[in-house]
C-alpha cells in the first residue's frame, strides 16, 4: 500500500529550509494556539481567583510527555515547518532517531488511527517513551506544541501524571484542569472545522503525534495505509 501522504504540505528538509515562506495553514494553525494560550491563561487566573487553584505544572515536569497526544494534519503540517525552519541538520537527526525509536516501540503497526478507532497499548507508562520532541526534560518544539499540550493542566502532583490511563496506578490519576480544555474548546473547533472544509475527514487525520510527524517530516518508517 501506499505510504500517507500530507496532502500536498510535505517538503523535504533540503527543499523547505530555514527560509521557507510561510503557509496559510501554518499561519492559521499559530494563530488558533495563540487564541488557546490566551484563553487557558485567563480561565488559570479565574480558576486562582474565584477557587485559589494553582497548576502545579512547571518547567521541568514532563510526565505529561509520555502520555498520547494526538495532533491533526493541520498541526502536523505546522509542527513540520518548525522543525525544517528552526531545527539544526544534528536536531533533525536525532528528532528522526527518536522518531523510530518510538515507532519502533510502537510496533510499527500499520494503517491510520482515527479517534474513533485507536486502541492504544495498554501499557505500564514506566515502559512507554516520552514524546520524540523531548529533550533534556524540555520540549524542543515548545512553541508549536499541539492543542492537547497547551491546555494539558493539573493541579496534583504532577509526578502523577506519569500514572496517567494506567489501571495500576489508578490511586494515583492526577487532577486535571478540565476546564482549560472547555474554555479553548472553540478554538479547537475551528481547527476542525477548517481541516473538513478541505475535504478530508477530521476523525481520520487525527493520530498520534510521532506518527504525523514522522509523515510530515517525509521519513522512511513512516506509517502507511
Amino acid at each position: 500500500m501506499d505510504q500517507v501522504k500530507n496532502s500536498g504540505f510535505n517538503k523535504s528538509f533540503e527543499e523547505s529550509g530555514k527560509n521557507s515562506p510561510y503557509t496559510p495553514e501554518e499561519d492559521f494553525v499559530s494563530l488558533i494556539y495563540h487564541s488557546v494560550d490566551e484563553t487557558a491563561g485567563r480561565e488559570l487566573l479565574l480558576l486562582h481567583n474565584k477557587n485559589s487553584i494553582i497548576p502545579t505544572c512547571q518547567r521541568g515536569c514532563y510526565e505529561c510527555c509520555k502520555q498520547h497526544i494526538l495532533i491533526n494534519r493541520a498541526e502536523a503540517h505546522a509542527l513540520g515547518q518548525f522543525v525544517r525552519r528552526r531545527f539544526s541538520a544534528d536536531e533533525t537527526d536525532g528528532l528522526r532517531l527518536r522518531t523510530r525509536q518510538w515507532h519502533n516501540w510502537n510496533d510499527n503497526r500499520p494503517g491510520r488511527y482515527p479517534l474513533s478507532g485507536i486502541k492504544l497499548p495498554e501499557d505500564s507508562s514506566g515502559d512507554r517513551p516520552f514524546c520524540p520532541l523531548l529533550v533534556e526534560g524540555s520540549c524542543s518544539a515548545y512553541p508549536m506544541r499541539p492543542i492537547t499540550c497547551r491546555t494539558h493542566f493539573v493541579c496534583s502532583d504532577p509526578s502523577f501524571c506519569r500514572f496517567s490511563g494506567n489501571p495500576a496506578g489508578a490511586k494515583s490519576e492526577p487532577i486535571a484542569l478540565t476546564s482549560v480544555v472547555t474554555a479553548t474548546n472553540r478554538f479547537s473547533k475551528r481547527l476542525r472545522d477548517s481541516i473538513k472544509k478541505t475535504g478530508p475527514n477530521f476523525l481520520c487525520e487525527t493520530m498520534l503525534l510521532p506518527h504525523w510527524l514522522a509523515i510530515e517530516m517525509d521519513w522512511d518508517f513512516a506509517i502507511s495505509v
